[in-house]
Formats: structure tokens, sequence, C-alpha cells
């Protein structure tokens, strides 16, 4: 969802380099917990004041972010830093949180 949001174009040729990249990363599944999580640090930032909220996409990456965050360092990669930044701030585990503003 993130790559559809962002990079992919559908056309072969321009997605070409994304194709390259996805084959060595790790694509993680969004399953109930992580979806619940993205939900209650969307809720959370709403409740903060921060308007317009940050997407769904954007607070499911950061949920991921955060379960991931409870075992090692996490680096989110964006050119969305405001967003991000506030998630990581609001996520359990935000000591382990760092973004990389691209």
């Amino acid at each position: 969802m993130v790559l559809a949001e962002s990079v992919l174009t559908g056309h072969a040729g321009h997605d070409f380099h994304v194709r390259r990249l996805l084959d060595l990363v790790t694509i993680a599944d969004v399953d109930a917990f992580t979806g619940h999580a993205a939900g209650a640090l969307r809720r959370a930032a709403m409740g903060a004041g921060v308007k317009p909220p940050p997407s769904g996409v954007d607070t499911v990456v950061a949920a991921a972010a955060d379960a991931r965050a409870a075992h090692d360092d996490v680096v989110i990669v964006t050119s969305d830093d405001g967003d991000f930044q506030m998630l990581g701030s609001l996520a359990t585990n935000a000591a382990r949180i760092s973004v990389l503003v691209v």
C-alpha cells in the first residue's frame, strides 16, 4: 500500500527500479494487531490536535515500525518528516524509532 500511494505507476518501464528494490527488502503483512495499533496511533495524533490527521498508510507504517522497535532500532525512510516524527513520538517504543528524510 505504501508503494501504491507513492511510487508505483503500473507501467513496467517506470516501475523497474522499484521492482528491483522490492527484491532486496522485506515486505511486512498488515495483520489485525498492526491495524489496531495503527488506529490507536491515529487517534492519539488526533487527540494531540494534529490537523489534518496522518493518513492511514502513514499510521500503518508507524505501527509496523513500533512493533519492530520492540526488538531492534528502526529507521523510517520518508519524505514526510512531520507526520512520522509525530507518530514516532507517540509510539510505545519511540526511543528506538528514528526518521530519515530523503
